[in-house]
Formats: C-alpha cells, sequence, structure tokens
C-alpha cells in the first residue's frame, strides 16, 4: 500500500462489486474495520451509480458518510444531515425527446430513469418477473421533475456495443457503463471523478490526499482523479491497470483490509513536518 495511507483520512468506495459482497450483504469483519476508522476520523464515502434510497439501504448495514457521491457523480447527498448537495439534470425535453427517437429506431430499448431519490424502470426493463410492482409505462419517466440520468438496454445488445451504438445516436451527454446489461446517460461533463471531486471540496481535502477504490469501469474515472487508486482482486482489467495496489475481491472483504490501514496516525502527526 502507499507508505503514507496510514496519514489519510478520506475514502471513496464504490458499492457493488467492491464493498458489498456477490450477495449484497457486507462482511462483519468489514463493518468493525470501517466503525474503528470512522473513530479515527476517517470519511468513507460511497461513490456509487446508485441513487440516494440505494444508498441509505447500505448506510443502515454500516457507518458510511458523512457525504455520499450517487448516480455516477449527478447527486451529493449529504448522509448526517439528510440533504442533497448538488444534484446535475438532463432536461425533461433531452429524456422525452432522446427516448421517442430511441423506441423508433429500435423495438429492442428498455429504458429507466431516475430521479435523486426515484428509480422508475419501464416495464419489461428488469427481466424479473417477481419485480413488475415496480414497473412503469413508458409515460411515466417523463413525468418525473428532475431527472438525473437515464438507464437503457438493449434486449439484443450488452452494454460493450449498446454504447458504441448510443453514442451515434445521443449527442452533448455523457455515456457511462455502470454494467455488462446497460449504459446510463448522465449530464456531460458528470462522472464518479466529477463527483468526487465535489466532496473532497466539501470535505476540505485535496484528492491528491485521497483513496479510492471500485471494480468497474464506471470508477475509472474516480480512480483517475484520487492520489491513492486501489482496485478489488475481481475488479474489470482496465481498473486493475490504473489501480497502485489490488486487495482482496469483494467477498473477501477487501475494502475492509485497505480501511483498516487509514487514519491510523493521529491529526497532529499526520500533518507533522
Amino acid at each position: 500500500m502507499p507508505t503514507q495511507l496510514d496519514r489519510l483520512s478520506l475514502l471513496f468506495t464504490d458499492l457493488d462489486g467492491t464493498l458489498l459482497t456477490t450477495n449484497a450483504t457486507i462482511h462483519s469483519s468489514v463493518v468493525s474495520q470501517i466503525q474503528g476508522a470512522r473513530s479515527r476520523g476517517v470519511s468513507v464515502v460511497p461513490a456509487t451509480a446508485r441513487g440516494v434510497r440505494g444508498v441509505l439501504q447500505v448506510a443502515q448495514l454500516v457507518n458510511l458518510g458523512p457525504v455520499a457521491v450517487c448516480h455516477n457523480g449527478a447527486v451529493g447527498y449529504h448522509l448526517e444531515r439528510g440533504s442533497l448537495l448538488w444534484v446535475r439534470e438532463l432536461s425533461r425535453e433531452f429524456v422525452r425527446a432522446t427516448i421517442e427517437s430511441l423506441v423508433k429506431l429500435d423495438d429492442g430499448f428498455f429504458f429507466a430513469a431516475s430521479s435523486p431519490i426515484e428509480f422508475r424502470p419501464q416495464r419489461a426493463f428488469l427481466k424479473d418477473p417477481t419485480m413488475t410492482e415496480l414497473e412503469w409505462e413508458l409515460a411515466g419517466l417523463f413525468e418525473l421533475d428532475s431527472v438525473v440520468k437515464v438507464i437503457v438496454r438493449h434486449k439484443d445488445h450488452p452494454a460493450t456495443a449498446l454504447i458504441d451504438l448510443l453514442a451515434q445516436e445521443v449527442s452533448g451527454v455523457q455515456l457511462i457503463s455502470g454494467s455488462t446489461d446497460w449504459v446510463e446517460i448522465v449530464p456531460k461533463g458528470v462522472s464518479k471523478g466529477f463527483g468526487v471531486g465535489l466532496a473532497a471540496e466539501v470535505l476540505g481535502v485535496e484528492l491528491e490526499d485521497a483513496v479510492a477504490i471500485g471494480d468497474h469501469l464506471n470508477d475509472l474515472p474516480m480512480l483517475m482523479s484520487v492520489g491513492h487508486p486501489v482496485a478489488v482482486a475481481n475488479a474489470h482489467p482496465s481498473v486493475l491497470a490504473v489501480a497502485a495496489d489490488v486487495v482482496s475481491s469483494n467477498d473477501q472483504g477487501g475494502v475492509g483490509e485497505l480501511v483498516s490501514k487509514m487514519g491510523l496516525l493521529s491529526t497532529a502527526d499526520r500533518y507533522r513536518e
């Protein structure tokens, strides 16, 4: 690990595939390691594609915070105060026009839209017959007051092919591959790198003095923004390639290994010449 990791007090962590196990749980050892780091003054900030509700579900399992980077950077949320810090939106006109044009282009597309708090999937988007009560008719996606991202899935194309297809049809926005199945359309300039930059400003920490850990392609802008990028062992090859170090997989508690080494020096010792 970096030789001064014990001096650092800000960790950005992805959730799914990184902090969370394959079963969407957190090892009890990781919980205790995070609690110990938090007691030493370490901020453990989730930086995730999840919305605010999804982050709050995880925060109930472990003491994350004090802030969160949600929706791949489009939304910042203060976990302790329960308030939004920033929101970057797509216009309602753009959302409607983009979805309607893609539907005309190819009937294999399925969509979902998110506000900072609410997630609305179109019918059949989730591919899970047990979750139909969560789904909406397409028109319901246009009724959200604030849309921070549109998620696109295609019945025949994985995300790697879909992102190339969308790049030919959609402009003026950012396309993020956050899953093997779908692509997110977010406002131009938005990424996890953008989000962690704003979060670091809120916390008064320079990004070069921050650590970040992730596993997937949408984590790359975050990892490339901080001074100490780390990957879990189960990470995508592109993530492993940019990481300064690799810890155990998400199922083996890699985030706990990392956070346990942070903030071990006192505040005075961290900055002593």
